[in-house]
């Protein structure tokens, strides 16, 4: 369990090692909360594939307000990602959408044309990817493609008031590299992708998503294939420029360490649910659906030994089934009861901490619990889109 003064350290796969947790903005909430900036309700995605229907995002509630900083978590394959693209339009085709809405300011992003929501990515709403060298065009100098984003979005150059009053493109370029402490910027307006390394492209795609000062930043896993060092820059980098500019940010990653130290509020995800939503102190302290317990035992800390970690049991269940539980964590949750095959109770955004959850830990559980049948895992690999 990782407590709440001190998240975990670095997780397998190379998180930024972990130091004491900042503290975290209470926010107003109930009837005198502000009006969110981004507010999703009862969200639900599927796509239409050969081996058949995968049910990838169900009943999923998320709230972001201006200058908040909200990381997703949950394992591969729990719809994070899925998520981020369908917010900003960019899902496969094959993608349909089943339920809720996501308003973004007076906008549903998820009934707006397609024209409305090319107008808005990158103006108001940007995402850095989580392979920046396929998301940058290697043909393309980094000044030039940072100029791109400026010129689509008709960005005043020339007009207007205060510090970018008088700026060309090219100026423009060069102050948003060197907003992300990128060394020599004039020179490395010139430079091509294969000319940098990981993190510099990785500084790139900030740069260019903050080309605009957008209102909401989704980062994709932002620190993937970073070393340990680079990613605790990355992540400094990204949230000191979403408080400077009180930018709302919605922090897609696995690693609860990264989420620890950076993030105001957690959502965690499981199998296309959202099923616990806390402020990040609150979550670590007591976290109170079982898989978020599950997932915190499986990840190391600085004071942990390696026999003291305990993996998730079970796996994911297979999106495509017919009949998949209203509790997709069920089948792998020691706390199942009869009461989890029916519809769970909704998770809450207007509290400080909300489960979606019949059985939470830290509650007196007095329902007699009755075995769940084991999942059939000998079904088709399971998608993890």
């Amino acid at each position: 369990m990782i407590p709440p003064e001190a998240p975990s350290a670095a997780s397998p796969r190379g998180g930024a090692p972990s130091g004491p947790a900042k503290p975290v903005p209470r926010r107003p909430l109930g009837h005198d909360a502000p009006v969110a900036l981004l507010d999703v309700q009862d969200f639900g995605l599927e796509f239409r594939t050969r081996s058949g229907t995968v049910h990838a995002l169900q009943h999923v509630n998320l709230r972001l307000h201006k200058g908040e900083i909200v990381g997703l978590v949950g394992e591969s394959g729990s719809g994070k990602s899925v998520l981020s693209y369908a917010l900003l339009g960019i899902s496969d085709a094959a993608a349909r959408v089943t339920s809720g809405r996501a308003m973004f300011g007076g906008t549903d992003l998820l009934r707006a044309s397609p024209r409305s929501l090319a107008e808005l990515r990158g103006r108001e709403i940007s995402m850095v990817f989580q392979s920046p060298r396929t998301a940058l065009n290697p043909i393309r100098t980094i000044g030039l493609q940072i100029e791109d984003v400026l010129r689509r979005h008709a960005v005043a150059t020339r007009t207007g008031t205060g510090p970018e009053q008088g700026k060309g493109l090219r100026e423009r370029a060069i102050q948003a590299l060197r907003e992300v402490a990128i060394a020599d910027p004039e020179r490395r307006y010139h430079a091509y992708p294969f000319e940098l390394s990981g993190g510099m492209c990785q500084r790139v795609m900030i740069a260019i998503a903050l080309a605009c000062r957008p209102a909401l930043l989704i980062a994709d896993e932002p620190t993937t294939g970073l070393d340990v060092t680079t990613q605790a820059g990355v992540m400094d980098l990204i949230t000191g420029l979403a408080r400077a500019h009180q930018m709302a940010t919605l922090f897609i990653t696995h690693d609860l360490g990264l989420a620890a130290q950076h993030c105001d509020r957690i959502v965690v995800m499981h199998a296309g649910h959202a099923v616990e939503a806390a402020s990040t102190r609150a979550l670590f302290a007591a976290p109170r659906h079982p898989y978020t317990a599950r997932l915190m035992s499986s990840t190391p800390d600085a004071q942990a030994q390696l026999s003291d970690l305990q993996p998730v049991p079970g796996q994911l269940p297979d999106l495509r089934r017919g009949d998949l539980p209203p509790c997709r964590f069920s089948a792998r949750c020691s706390r199942a009861s009869a009461r989890c095959a029916g519809p769970l109770p909704p998770l809450v955004m207007d509290t400080q901490h909300s489960v979606a959850c019949w059985h939470p830990l830290h509650t007196e559980h007095t329902e007699p619990v009755e075995p769940v049948e084991p999942v059939d895992h000998t079904t088709p690999e399971p998608w993890h889109g």
